[in-house]
């Protein structure tokens, strides 16, 4: 069994990869939403899974955080990450990851995936 100051294994720079991804996608989503920064707290389940809780660091945006969370869970859910119950906190090694941001050339791709899973481009 996993516990909270077990090391955290996960590999950061993936992490950061993959909610590049995402930020790319709540970008295209909600163009109406000025400039941010998706960042998460992420929880090594110890299993390979991972655990996400999306935010934005920007405190400007506090109120759209919201629905940029709600993008942020969709797209990382199709990666195969789960959305993080709050009592994970005091369970689980957490890391606070800030997203990568991609090149046009990686986003680009990163949409597309997105829309062909079906995701709501709302907004």
């Amino acid at each position: 069994m996993i516990r909270r100051s077990d090391p955290f294994g996960g590999d950061r720079a993936r992490l950061a990869f993959d909610l590049g991804k995402a930020w790319a996608w709540c970008e295209h989503v909600h163009r109406d939403i000025g400039p941010f920064t998706l960042v998460a707290g992420v929880f090594d389940l110890g299993d390979g899974r991972f655990g996400v809780e999306p935010g934005i660091e920007e405190a400007e945006w506090y109120f759209e955080c919201g629905v940029i969370r709600e993008t942020a869970l969709e797209a990382l859910g199709t990666l195969g990450y789960l959305e993080a119950p709050v009592e994970w906190y005091a369970r689980y090694p957490t890391a606070f990851i800030f997203a990568r941001r991609l090149s046009a050339h990686e986003a680009l791709p990163a949409v597309g995936f997105f829309h062909g899973k079906g995701l709501p481009t709302r907004g």
